[in-house]
């Protein structure tokens, strides 16, 4: 036996919307049914109330004009002669007056009755209610009289020789005339409606010829309108981590879908600079790292495990070399950490309690002459613990690079600039100083100018840069050999409206000016996949 199918759990069976609109449709084609289906719905209610007002007026418009002829008729009825006496003695004479008066307009036809027999009719009209003598002329002659009410006028509708009428079945009496008149008008308003539904069957084949040129027009222009999105479907299936050069081309304008391929490059381009950014951050680690493990490797191997002086100085290299590991891991770590939105978080910040707290750090870095310069009592959005690091940082660079004894300044101020308020923070030394060639290779990674000063991971000023775009500024270095160095922390007070509260981007500045031998430099925001400061 055939093994039956295992049965669709409820969460695997299509819904009810996906058996109607199956996944498979493009874009294009679903706009495009959504379009038509609005379309067609709009020209169906459309025609359908203005059908129904036309259908509605042709009943009052039939019958005002029935009401029009009775109204002619009273005025016959009440035509005097000169003597001040009726014109009309009996039924007879009067209804004889109102037929050759009568002029039935299309679609109509007048017939009189008197005591129950046909009398008179006008000689031209569309048709007769009583051509002959026919079994279904006397039908038609018995419904009327049927309908007739002596002394009353009344409105109905009858079926006559194939035709749908509207008639007006009025009773006629003179006064001194026993006889019993009946005057009669009838429309053919089946017909009129007949030409109205005519009317409608033009609307419907205008609407469905409407539609499919609509639909045709349609979906040419949203397949022009929706190309940036077929660009889209082939560039994520071209995209791989292995190439991610690969652009979407934005199409002119400034519409919706513009913005899109706009995006989706840029997208890539964060991607790009993500990947790029791993992949160095790797190539650093195995750089940095191979170093000591050889180092402890060579030593290990060199050891002599009977010599307990030759151990503990193994022991003593390998402790050292696995502290560089580890402060070489640390700082790769941060710099990582530094491509987050979160990297640094902004908060009011009382900025002279937070220089007071970070030159209380500082001073005990090392025996030197510190300077606490100034602090402005003002409120800056920043994040104070990454600014603290910041500073550490740098006053530790400044250490490393100066003589026992020196000077090293720190201040906090508030400065106007170009776009408003900034805020300085700034250490100061009295150290080497730094060659103008060497001042941006020093903010690379592992980038050292003097390996003599000290064993640095060489990523403490990298650091301190990614601080600084963190908060949307720059570091700004001013510095020359034997005369030392000034590094300054520069940011906006308070944040842009187009910043987050956890990052803002940096200025696209890239200047050097020289004036005394002492060059400045503003410090560019790194962008995501660029080596370099």
């Amino acid at each position: 036996m055939p093994t039956p199918a295992p049965a669709l759990s409820a969460r695997d069976r299509p819904s009810l919307r996906e058996r109607i609109w199956p996944r498979s449709r493009t874009v294009r084609t679903r706009v495009l049914t959504v379009m038509l289906a609005f379309m067609a719905a709009g020209l169906a209610i459309t025609g359908l109330l203005t059908y129904a007002a036309q259908f509605r007026a042709l009943d009052h418009r039939v019958e005002a004009e029935l009401w029009q002829e009775y109204s002619e008729l009273e005025l016959i009825a009440g035509d005097r002669g000169p003597d001040g006496d009726s014109g009309h003695e009996t039924v007879d004479s009067l209804l004889l007056a109102a037929t050759d008066s009568a002029a039935p307009s299309d679609n109509e036809s007048v017939i009189t009755f008197v005591d129950g027999e046909k009398r008179y009719q006008p000689r031209v009209q569309d048709f007769a209610l009583l051509p002959d003598d026919s079994a279904e002329s006397l039908r038609v002659k018995d419904a009327i009289l049927a309908e007739h009410r002596p002394g009353r006028s009344r409105i109905v509708e009858m079926e006559a020789h194939g035709r749908q009428l509207q008639m007006l079945v009025a009773s006629v009496t003179v006064a001194g005339d026993d006889s019993e008149g009946v005057f009669v008008v009838a429309s053919d308003i089946g017909t009129q409606r007949r030409d109205l539904w005519q009317s409608v069957g033009v609307f419907t084949g205008l609407s469905l010829a409407t539609l499919l040129v609509a639909g045709w027009v349609g979906y040419v222009v949203i397949g022009r309108l929706l190309r940036p999105l077929q660009d889209l479907r082939a560039a994520t299936g071209q995209i791989t981590v292995a190439d991610l050069e690969y652009r979407v081309p934005v199409p002119g304008g400034g519409d919706d879908i513009s913005a899109l391929a706009r995006n989706f490059n840029h997208m890539l381009g964060r991607i790009q600079g993500g990947v790029a950014e791993q992949r160095r951050f790797m190539s650093d680690v195995g750089h940095e790292l191979r170093t000591p493990l050889t180092i402890v490797r060579g030593t290990l191997e060199m050891t002599d495990a009977d010599d307990p002086s030759d151990v503990r100085e193994s022991h003593d290299i390998a402790m050292e070399e696995l502290d560089r590991m580890g402060r070489v891991v640390g700082d790769l770590s941060e710099l990582a950490a530094s491509a987050r939105p979160d990297f640094v978080r902004r908060a009011p910040l009382d900025l002279a309690a937070f220089a007071r707290s970070a030159f209380a750090r500082i001073s005990h870095i090392a025996e030197r002459n510190w300077v606490f310069e100034r602090a402005a009592d003002v409120v800056a959005d920043a994040d104070e613990q990454r600014l603290t690091q910041a500073v550490v940082q740098l006053a530790a660079n400044a250490v490393r690079y100066s003589d026992e004894g020196s000077t090293i300044r720190f201040s906090a101020d508030r400065v106007l600039g170009a776009d408003g308020p900034e805020i300085h923070v700034t250490v100061q030394d009295e150290g080497v100083g730094i060659a103008p060639e060497d001042q941006r290779r020093i903010f690379e990674r592992f980038a050292r100018v003097d390996d003599s000063r000290g064993n640095g991971s060489g990523l403490g000023l990298p650091i301190v840069l990614a601080i600084a775009e963190g908060h949307g500024g720059v570091v700004r270095l001013l510095s020359a050999p034997d005369k030392g160095s000034t590094f300054t922390i520069a940011f906006p007070q308070h944040v842009d409206g187009g910043q987050g509260a956890d990052g803002g981007a940096s200025g696209d500045t890239d200047q050097a000016r020289t004036a005394g031998g002492i060059v400045a430099a503003d410090l560019p925001a790194r962008r995501n996949g660029e080596d370099g400061a």
